[in-house]
Parts: C-alpha cells; sequence; structure tokens
C-alpha cells in the first residue's frame, strides 16, 4: 500500500527539485490557464470516448492502485484451500451437498472461512458460476475446459476496457500539451509590435513551454505508469482464474481433491508459490 506514495513521491521530486536544482523558480511552472486547457480536454476526451459504466470502473481502479495489490500469496492459499473443501465435500456427501453453499455463499460457513476470495468479486463469481454449471450435470459434449477458458478470457477483456481508455487519454495528453502551447504562442504574438513588453512576451513564452512540458509530464509520468500498473494487475487476476480453472477442470473429470489441489498448485506463479503440505 506505502509503495504508491513512495513511487509519486520520487516522481514528484525529482521533476521539481531537479529543477530547482538547474537553478529555476518553481512559479515559473505554475500556469492554471495551462492546467485547465490541458486536463479539461483530458477529462472531456475521456468522458466523450467512453461510456458511464466506464467511469465508474476508473475510479475503483484508482481506489485498487492505492489499495495494493489483491492478488497475493495468502489469496492463492485460500483459494486453494477453498476450492479442496468443496471438492472433498462433493466427493463425500454427493454433488448436491455443494448447493447450499453455491446459491448463497455469503451464508455459507464454507466460504465464510476464506475473506481474501470473497473479496476478490471476480473470482469468486468465476468459482460460484462454475460449480453451478457442473451442478446442472452438462453433457460429456460440452467442453468444460474451453468454457473456462471463454470466461477467464470475457472477464479479463472487460477489465482491460479501463487500461485502453485511460491509455488513449495518455497518448492524446502530448497534443494536448501542444494545442495549450499554441494558445500561448497566440497570446505572445499579440504582444509584439509597438512597445514590446519583453517581460511580458518573456513569460508569455515560458507559459507556453510550459504547456507542452505539461501534456508530456501527465502523458509518461503520472498515466502511462497508472496504465502500465493495471495491465500488471489483470494479468495477475488472469493467473488466479486459470489456476483455479486447471482445478475446476481436473475435480470435472474425475480426479481426487490432492490431486486437483497439486494440478493447481502447479499453475500458481513463481511469485506466490504455495508450498505442498508436509505429509
Amino acid at each position: 500500500m506505502i509503495a504508491k506514495p513512495i513511487a509519486i513521491l520520487v516522481i514528484t521530486l525529482s521533476f521539481f527539485g531537479g529543477f530547482v536544482l538547474m537553478g529555476g523558480s518553481l512559479w515559473s511552472l505554475f500556469h492554471p490557464s495551462e492546467l485547465v486547457v490541458i486536463l479539461g480536454l483530458a477529462l472531456g476526451t475521456f468522458l466523450a470516448s467512453t461510456p458511464m459504466y466506464i467511469w465508474g470502473r476508473s475510479f475503483k481502479a484508482l481506489g485498487r492502485y492505492f489499495a495494493g495489490d489483491r492478488v497475493t500469496k495468502k489469496l492463492y492459499q485460500q483459494t486453494l484451500e477453498l476450492l479442496e473443501e468443496l471438492a472433498r465435500l462433493s466427493r463425500a456427501q454427493g454433488v448436491l451437498a455443494l448447493e447450499k453453499h453455491i446459491v448463497s455463499p455469503e451464508n455459507s460457513s464454507i466460504f465464510a472461512s476464506y475473506p481474501a476470495v470473497m473479496k476478490h468479486s471476480d473470482l469468486k463469481k468465476f468459482i460460484i458460476d462454475n460449480f453451478s454449471y457442473l451442478l446442472l450435470n452438462p453433457p460429456q459434449s460440452q467442453n468444460f475446459e474451453h468454457h473456462l477458458e471463454n470466461q477467464i478470457y470475457d472477464i479479463t477483456d472487460s477489465m482491460s476496457e479501463v487500461p485502453k481508455a485511460i491509455g488513449k487519454v495518455s497518448d492524446w495528453l502530448p497534443g494536448f500539451g501542444i494545442v495549450a502551447a499554441v494558445l500561448g504562442v497566440i497570446l505572445t504574438m499579440e504582444l509584439l509590435g509597438g512597445e514590446m513588453d519583453v517581460a511580458k512576451i518573456g513569460t508569455a513564452i515560458g507559459a507556453a513551454l510550459v504547456g507542452t512540458l505539461t501534456g508530456v509530464f501527465f502523458a509518461f509520468a503520472v498515466l502511462a505508469p497508472f496504465v502500465h500498473s493495471l495491465e500488471v494487475m489483470i494479468r495477475q487476476d488472469r493467473a488466479v482464474l486459470e489456476m483455479t480453472a486447471s482445478f475446476l477442470s481436473a475435480y470435472a473429470n474425475g480426479v481426487s481433491p490432492n490431486l486437483a489441489v497439486e494440478i493447481g498448485r502447479q499453475r500458481v506463479p513463481p511469485e506466490f508459490e504455495v508450498p505442498r503440505e508436509a505429509p
């Protein structure tokens, strides 16, 4: 959770601190009109180019960005334990014994033991939906593995809409900086002729250059890292879904809970490796 504020502090100090060390005055970078043009255009084009549900998802993504990673070793551990417990219950009491836990996971004593899974809404839904599918006893002609792959693709493709939309705005920001700079140049040209005030002309040119600088800075030092971070989070979500899918596929093919757990455990990325339990 603390990593992102530290990163923002490093970026800010590097930018403004370096400028001060060069002998610059921070006041010369302060041009609210340039910010209004650049950030206003960025916000406006984002709103104009995306449906309303993306707006809400973007705010949620920002919260997740600062909250820290929701995919952790603990999540993998609890996911495997939950899946194993459900598989053992099915093996001991029959598939129908899962129904009350699947229909109402919020009231399930099993699901309640795994809070990390309950907090990950996409993973929880994936588990519930596919156990529900198996409870309906689908015919062998239905390719369950392909069904799981399609679901994972749909989930992660939906997740990707936010970084794609924000990434577009990041691509446009340098252009918005140029727009602000051109507006500054227009104002500068109005100062030429007659008794020219060199100080005012210099300030106007400086403001125009700050417009270009602001667009580039927000594009590459603010939005680009945010977009990449979201893409990493989505890859992590995909990995935990694929691990779950490997367990579900094994379970559907009738393997023992122990083997299904081992199959799932081997799909856990190295950075989240879940150790085998001692015999």
